[in-house]
């Protein structure tokens, strides 16, 4: 069992206030204040002085129906408009970022029921904890922003940043910056304000140290992870390190965030066996508040001689209780943060091309309680530059499960490049 903290304060409030501090963060908050105005500051100036810059961006539209019996339809219409540039300050400096506005086009009201089960609706209402979030009408943000200096086989990166590490697919263990949507595990993510340098050496051989700190500045955090290509086995091995700061805990009694200190040491591995590609990732936390625990994935991947690439992988998850049914704050945490409830997952995958611009996929993830969530997707090339992809999710099985039964997701994406 996990160790209990106490933390007085009301439930209600608490999670009313989660999802505009914790839906779009994992680990560590970014620095939205005064430091991102100073990294925009910075961009314009490079940008200004720069000789010449890149500009680029999108425009994309996001349509998603969730429908369960019980809630019926429940539908999210988004627009968001992405604007990316670059350029190089000096012969080794660069700089790049983006700005991203997020508009809610249509409800913004979003009811939890259909992604938690009964028992877990029933417990939230008999302590008055509300079941709707409400999503900003509007959201104007700088998504990354940094820059860059190059000398030799080094590289110098500071700003707001992406900081996704480890080879698996459905999951990454050894990341503690970002969190993967199931649905859509390769969407972009939100970067991470961090100072980062990077050496490089030989064939593979690379080391990365970040440093991280919280909005307050007054909680450092740094991940460490060396990896080199073993030419003897021909696979590329990697450690990692992190001691951060971790907001995904949640008291399993009075259902509190808390934030602890989290230590992880992690290994990467990634080669070929037998004609598939393999890989394994997984790390072991020492956490501060709660019980330590270990996760990895580990899969396989092959592509027929028709084109059709294979995958397959599983997650253990060692920090969820593994016992049905799981608690609520097991739930909470799966809703707010990304983190896995249960013991883990089995995931199975197929992608093949349909036609020169059509691209078909079909994914299912298999719990050891019964439950399943299956996930088909085709991306389709319209033109040179429109893009429209259309995917969703059923769940099926166990109602208590970790796919709670009987939800209905379809999800439709357009987006135009300039």
């Amino acid at each position: 069992m996990r160790r209990e903290k106490g933390r007085p304060g009301a439930v209600a409030a608490s999670l009313r206030s989660m999802p505009e501090a914790c839906v779009s963060k994992l680990v560590l908050s970014a620095v939205e204040g005064g430091a991102v105005l100073f990294l925009a500051s910075v961009l314009l100036v490079a940008s200004a002085s720069a000789q010449e810059v890149d500009f680029s961006g999108y425009y994309e539209n996001t349509f998603q129906i969730d429908y369960t019996t019980e809630t019926k339809a429940q539908l999210l219409d988004a627009s968001k408009v992405r604007f990316e540039w670059g350029g190089v300050l000096l012969p080794d400096l660069e700089f790049a970022g983006n700005v991203n506005l997020i508009l809610s086009l249509g409800e913004t009201d979003r009811n939890l029921s259909p992604y938690l089960p009964d028992a877990v609706g029933e417990q939230l209402e008999a302590l008055g904890v509300p079941d709707t979030f409400s999503l900003d009408e509007a959201r104007l943000f700088l998504d990354n922003a940094y820059l860059t200096w190059h000398t030799g086989d080094a590289r110098l990166r500071a700003g707001k940043q992406q900081l996704s590490w480890g080879p698996g697919y459905s999951f990454n263990p050894t990341d503690l910056f970002h969190r993967k949507n199931l649905l859509d595990p390769t969407y972009e993510k939100e970067g991470v304000v961090a100072l980062r340098t990077d050496y490089q050496w030989g064939v593979g051989g690379e080391l990365s140290l970040i440093g991280v700190t919280d909005e307050r500045f007054d909680h450092p955090g740094f991940a460490l992870r060396v990896g080199t290509h073993a030419s003897s086995i021909r696979y590329d091995v990697a450690v990692t390190l992190h001691d951060v700061l971790d907001s995904t805990g949640m008291d399993p009694l009075t259902l509190m965030p808390y934030a602890q200190r989290r230590r992880a040491g992690g290994l990467e591995v990634s080669g070929e066996l037998l004609g598939l590609g393999v890989w394994f990732e997984g790390n072991y936390n020492w956490m501060e508040s709660e019980d330590d625990f270990t996760r990895f994935v580990a899969g396989f991947d092959y592509t027929l001689d028709d084109g059709t690439y294979l995958m397959a992988e599983g997650l253990y998850n060692g920090r969820s209780e593994n016992d049905q049914p799981y608690p609520v704050d097991d739930w909470l945490t799966n809703v707010y943060h990304g983190e896995p409830v249960g013991p883990g997952w089995f995931f199975l995958g197929a992608r093949r091309d349909l036609s020169a611009l059509v691209l078909g996929g079909f994914y299912g993830f298999i719990a050891p309680d019964g439950s399943v969530l299956l996930n088909p997707r085709i991306d389709f090339s319209l033109s040179q530059n429109i893009d429209l992809v259309v995917f969703g999710g059923v769940t099926l099985g166990s109602n208590d499960g970790a796919f709670t039964s009987g939800l209905y997701s379809v999800i439709v994406r357009g987006t135009g490049y300039f």
